[in-house]
């Protein structure tokens, strides 16, 4: 089952990739067509910071490149892999198995029971409960940090079907209300909710405190992602932000429940 689930992702990059060429031109740095090209917002080299980044990415999440904020990461961060698949062990993933060779626990943004928060304002200098302890020593070494780009219900599947991945993980979380600049061009379920890069962004600077580098990082990543949002709002290829939330197939129900309730009225 792996796979073939295996070799219908390559399969689904493959084409993506055979359609991009073919379709239209496009960028050769950030593979985005002229009118949407965001190379003027990334750096000449890529910012090395302490974190290393891992992207567990949802096929259907990668199929929706225009609006994805995930393809400026590597081009942004030195320590970046993106990965796709609807479910991952830890022997698929090699800068995970060099972690827990290490003995240390990759980190997981996830919000759970025993997720450690990064940013809770009860976390302060003064405190010494398990909580703060636990975020001190995360922050003390060098850290493995796994982001599941999707929606929510994409996401919890993908944690759902990779048990062994998970058991190997320690969970951590914002607690803190956070604001999305990504709302003007795709809805996110809930006011608080993040893109995948801005949750990136600001988990670095609480991973790494004291570090420039996470700051730079965070600075350039947002950067980056507005100057994407204002290309695609001067661009005018905006849709409808709710689409993101339908079905598959919706539209197609929709007009075939119409034609029944015409021919309802018609002929009853």
């Amino acid at each position: 089952m792996k796979t073939k689930i295996a070799s219908s992702v390559a399969k689904t990059e493959r084409r993506e990739k055979e359609r991009a060429q073919i379709s239209r031109d496009v960028c050769e740095r950030c593979s985005r067509p002229p009118l949407l090209c965001v190379c003027q917002s990334l750096p000449d080299e890529l910012v090395s910071i302490n974190t290393n980044v891992l992207i567990l990415q949802h096929p259907r999440e990668f199929r929706r490149k225009s609006l994805s904020t995930v393809p400026l990461m590597p081009m942004i961060l030195e320590r970046c892999t993106v990965k796709v698949g609807y479910n991952f062990s830890p022997e698929q993933l090699d800068v995970v198995q060099d972690f827990l060779d290490r003995d240390q626990k990759p980190l997981v943004l996830f919000p759970g029971r025993d997720a450690i928060s990064l940013d809770g304002k009860e976390l302060s200098s003064n405190t010494n409960d398990e909580q703060s302890l636990n975020l001190k020593r995360i922050q003390q070494n060098e850290q493995l940090l796994i982001l599941i780009d999707g929606t929510w219900a994409e996401a919890r599947r993908m944690i759902m079907q990779s048990p062994d991945l998970m058991d190997q993980c320690q969970q951590v979380e914002f607690t803190s209300e956070n604001e999305s600049m990504y709302n003007v061009i795709r809805k996110e379920p809930e006011k608080h909710c993040l893109s995948t890069l801005e949750a990136c962004a600001r988990a670095l600077v609480l991973l790494e405190p004291t570090s420039k580098q996470a700051t730079e990082a965070k600075t350039t990543l947002e950067e980056s992602m507005r100057y994407m949002i204002e290309k695609r709002l001067h661009a005018g290829e905006l849709h409808d932000p709710n689409q993101r939330f339908r079905r598959p197939g919706a539209k197609i129900y929709e007009r075939n429940k119409r034609r029944h309730e015409i021919k309802k009225e018609l002929f009853s």
